[in-house]
């Protein structure tokens, strides 16, 4: 499978996931649309989650343009799995607990959308075959 079909599939998996359940709960489960447009306050944080589905619309359409990327595939490869690192460990350790507590709550509750995002952006991260 060549870079560009990768990509392809990988980009539209990531956009795809976004509208899928990422936590779930005691039977209820909330999307990553979901958690940025729930309505109420916020700070700047809640909006993170989506440079997961910028990136991955960014990979789709330089992917269909011949590989001629905005700013680089690199940048658009990386950032979902940054943008998860950020969410799953770098967030709650600004937020002050402790990395123990961090490490024993991964993968407690995670949803499909967030388990497809994760494969999918460590894959685009990873995996860089030539085109």
């Amino acid at each position: 499978m060549n870079r560009k079909i990768l990509t392809i599939v990988l980009a539209v998996i990531l956009i795809g996931c976004f509208f899928l359940p990422y936590i779930t709960f005691m039977g209820m489960s909330a999307s990553g649309y979901d958690s940025v447009f729930s309505g109420g306050g916020g700070d700047w944080k809640k909006y993170i989650p989506l440079l997961i589905p910028v990136s991955g619309v960014m990979l789709l359409i330089g992917a269909l343009n011949n590989e001629n990327y905005i700013i680089g595939r690199g940048i658009w490869a990386w950032l979902p799995l940054l943008t998860l690192l950020y969410m799953m460990i770098g967030n709650p350790l600004i937020e002050g607990a402790a990395i123990g507590d961090i490490f024993k709550v991964i993968g407690k509750g995670y949803g499909i959308g967030l388990w497809g995002t994760i494969a999918a952006s460590v894959v685009l991260a990873v995996y860089n075959p030539k085109s």
